[in-house]
């Protein structure tokens, strides 16, 4: 159950639009949760959900009921996680070494060196020489 749960959180925190829907979602569920707990309007409740979930939380709004006390603790905690995702990736992408290669870079570099592994079987067995081992390659001070 909780590798399930896991694997879920990760999955949804592998795209920073699906963390900004989640956010976005978070906010327009509470403030709906709000309205039926709190018996007012849904955009004074959005109003209250966003200031909530910003941690402005100017007052102004606060909830009366025991349900709606919890629904602002969970709309906290879980916006500052989800906010911290977001900004972790955002960090991530702006800290990425442009010099890294993608997945598809390095798959078609190994599929490069099996060509040109290839060609030196070949090459060594037109010349009726041994094919050399890869650590004879490597240059003495790499090895």
């Amino acid at each position: 159950m909780l590798h399930q749960m896991i694997s879920a959180v990760s999955w949804w925190c592998d795209s920073g639009r699906r963390v900004i829907a989640a956010i976005v979602a978070n906010v327009a569920v509470c403030a709906a949760a709000y309205a039926l707990l709190e018996h007012t309007d849904y955009l004074e409740s959005l109003y209250w959900a966003v200031t909530t979930a910003t941690t402005t939380g100017y007052g102004d709004l606060s909830p009366a009921t025991v349900a709606g006390r919890a629904l602002a603790m969970w709309l906290m905690v879980s916006s500052v996680a989800l906010v911290a995702i977001a900004t972790a990736r955002l960090a991530a992408r702006l800290v990425q070494d442009p010099h890294l290669f993608s997945h598809e870079e390095q798959e078609e570099l190994k599929e490069d060196v099996d060509d040109v592994r290839e060609m030196l079987v070949r090459v060594c067995a037109k010349l009726e020489i041994p094919v050399p081992d890869v650590d004879d390659a490597r240059p003495a001070a790499d090895r």
